[in-house]
This record gives structure tokens, C-alpha cells and sequence, in this order.
């Protein structure tokens, strides 16, 4: 028989890929317009070529073997790969056409992105995006699968140091947010230990911000103060803020150009927050295509517009971290 390379095709991985997904070889090929003895016969002729299985079959379906996993990972990989080739033609013949995904964390989405948006519509009407908002835990998985072109937010400092590039935009604090008439509302220099008697709303213990913000306490020689609520819920957020004396650390833009800030007051602490910063992250060693290029371009022009002293100081070409 043929090498693997030489043998498989692109129904194959589409395949593998639709059962994972669905957990079914019925339901799978249904979701590809195949009758099930052709999905089965397909699933065979690819197991005999591997000399393995690649999915338990059971009572309640079937799930993926560890080789069926790692199978399934590459073949996701693939796909989003031809994907993108096939939009890059397409852009190509039709000038700068195609569809980008792009995730989104909390501290991008309240003015850098919606501008950017804007600017896209008027000046490449042809450029369909997807946006897609969560934190770096969630997100960077799905732009490691190919499934994300770009993420925009905060930078990540830990994970993912070897599989992605990230290119900085601007720089990004953070602030301590409260209703204005809370009870520290409009004094300056409060020390840290004021603010461990009220009830905070923190983002996920995973987050590049909630790290942040735990250490400037641990810097102190303090316990950071628990989360009452984690949430990345702005409106959620928003209603609990302006109902209550709890507490929140926002970045910045946010409270600068987000809805409904004239109920919202910053309280300023006598330590000094950390400066994170905002940018794009793209997975290492693989080209865009021309559309998810356009808009990591318009990107970098909308954060220099927007932002001229935060953005000046920022590399202008990206770097692994």
C-alpha cells in the first residue's frame, strides 16, 4: 500500500474530524452528505492504513483513541490550513475578499476594536469577520487549531511562549472600579489593606490581568483579596458595580470608553498598578491570509490613531513571547 502521505485525502481528515465532533458515525456523515456505509468504509480503509483505531466504538457512540486525538488535532489543523489557502485565492482574484475569525478580550472591545470595525467596513466592504470574545484560556487554544486567525487583547506573559507571535500595540493599565458613591470614591493614595474589606468582581484566576493584580497585593507582603464573583461579563459586571459596594479591576479603555461609565468612578491605590499591554497574537510560523493581514494592518493604524503616546513607545515588528 501507499505511504500514508501519498494515500489519505481530504475526505479523510474531514471525516475524522465530523465524528470527534459529533460522536457519532451516523451524525457524522450526515453532517458531510455521506451515506453511513461510505463513512464507515472510509473510517476502515484510514484505520487499516494507520494499523491502529482511532475511536472506541461503543453503546453511546464512539469516542476518539489517544491516536484518534492526536489524529483529530492535526486534522483540524490542516483544514483550517486549506481554509485559508482557498481564501487567499479567493481574496487574490477578488481584491481583498474573505472571512477572518478574530477573538477578542475584554480590554480590546470597547474601543480599539469597534473602530477598527468601522474603518474595515468603509475601506474593505469585502471582509467578513467573526468575533469571537472570551480570556487567553480559551481563545489561544482556538487559535493554536487554526480555528481563530488573530486574537486581540491583552498580552499573555506565561503560556504559549513557543507557538505564538504576539505584536504590541499599546500599552494597558488597569484600575480598581467602583460606583461614585462608594464609600473610597474620590480619595487618592488608599492603601491596599482599605481595599481588602469589600467584595470583589475578578476576572478567571487564568487571566493575564488577574494575575497582575493579585501580585501587586503579594508585592506588599498581602493576600490578595478573594474573588466574591469571577466574571467577564461587562454588563453583568456593570449592573453589579452600580448596585453595590463591591469592587472591580477593569482595563482601562474600558472605563474610558465603555457605555454607561458616568455611574462608575476609578479609586486610586497608594501602590502602583502594573502596566500590561494590548496587541495582536497570531500562531508562529504560518502566513495569514491577505484578508487577516488587512485587518491586523488596520489594527496597527486604528491603535497609532487612537492611542499616539501609549502606541509611539511600542516594537513595531512582532516578537515571540
Amino acid at each position: 500500500m501507499a505511504s500514508f502521505e501519498q494515500w489519505a485525502r481530504l475526505r479523510h481528515f474531514q471525516l475524522a474530524v465530523a465524528i470527534a465532533e459529533n460522536g457519532s458515525i451516523l451524525r457524522a456523515a450526515g453532517a458531510l452528505g455521506l451515506s453511513q456505509p461510505t463513512a464507515s468504509k472510509l473510517l476502515q480503509d484510514l484505520e487499516d492504513s494507520l494499523h491502529a483505531p482511532l475511536f472506541f466504538r461503543g453503546n453511546r457512540g464512539v469516542e476518539p483513541t489517544e491516536l484518534g486525538r492526536e489524529f483529530v488535532r492535526h486534522a483540524r489543523v490542516i483544514l483550517a490550513q486549506l481554509g485559508q489557502t482557498s481564501m487567499a485565492l479567493q481574496a487574490l482574484s477578488t481584491g481583498a475578499s474573505g472571512t477572518v475569525a478574530l477573538g477578542t478580550l475584554l480590554a480590546a472591545s470597547s474601543h480599539l476594536l469597534p473602530t477598527t470595525l468601522l474603518r474595515l467596513r468603509r475601506t474593505r466592504p469585502n471582509i467578513s469577520l467573526r468575533i469571537v470574545e472570551g480570556t487567553n484560556d480559551h481563545l489561544m487554544p482556538r487559535l493554536l487549531s487554526g480555528e481563530l486567525d488573530l486574537v486581540l487583547g491583552r498580552l499573555s506573559q506565561i503560556r504559549h511562549r513557543n507557538d505564538v507571535d504576539q505584536e504590541p500595540l499599546l500599552r494597558d493599565a488597569f484600575a480598581v472600579v467602583s460606583r461614585r458613591g462608594h464609600p473610597l470614591a474620590g480619595r487618592a493614595g488608599v492603601p491596599l489593606h482599605e481595599l481588602l474589606g469589600f467584595d470583589w468582581i475578578l476576572p478567571p484566576p487564568e487571566t493575564t490581568l488577574r494575575r497582575q493584580f493579585e501580585a501587586l497585593f503579594h508585592d506588599a507582603g498581602l493576600n490578595s483579596p478573594p474573588a466574591a464573583i469571577e466574571s467577564i461579563s461587562f454588563l453583568t459586571n456593570h449592573r453589579l458595580l452600580l448596585d453595590s459596594d463591591m469592587l472591580g479591576v477593569w482595563p482601562r479603555p474600558v472605563i474610558d470608553h465603555g457605555p454607561d461609565r458616568d455611574g462608575l468612578t476609578t479609586i486610586l491605590p497608594a501602590a502602583a498598578f502594573p502596566v500590561g499591554t494590548i496587541g495582536i497574537s497570531r500562531r508562529k510560523g504560518t502566513l495569514l491570509s491577505p484578508a487577516a493581514e488587512a485587518v491586523a494592518a488596520e489594527l496597527r493604524a486604528t491603535a497609532a490613531e487612537l492611542y499616539p503616546d501609549e502606541a509611539g513607545d511600542q516594537p513595531k515588528s512582532s516578537s515571540s513571547v
